[in-house]
């Protein structure tokens, strides 16, 4: 039974796309074929979204450069204040 439904599915699957390759399409599904199937306005203004590279990363990066200056502007400081000391008159 197994050999026999076997032999049946091979059968088939060879003959059905022999068949669609031999059936011509008809005048009128041709005719049909010549405009759009679906007409989309595309007259309306969307908001264009702004590219995740603009909305995280360049903040993200602003933060950081902002956070080095300070770093710096406070590590160049304290260099300062403990090589050169200023002592108290007497």
């Amino acid at each position: 039974m197994k050999r026999f439904a076997a032999l049946v599915f091979v059968l088939v699957s060879l003959a059905v796309p022999a068949h669609a390759v031999t059936v011509v399409p008809s005048v009128a599904a041709q005719q049909a074929q010549d405009g759009p199937a679906i007409v989309i306005d595309d007259s309306g203004d969307l908001p264009e979204e702004e590219a995740w590279t603009f909305r995280f990363l360049v903040p993200t990066l602003m933060v950081m450069a902002l956070a080095m200056v300070v770093g710096l502007v406070v590590w160049y400081q304290r260099g300062l204040n403990s090589r050169y000391r200023i002592r108290d008159a007497e």
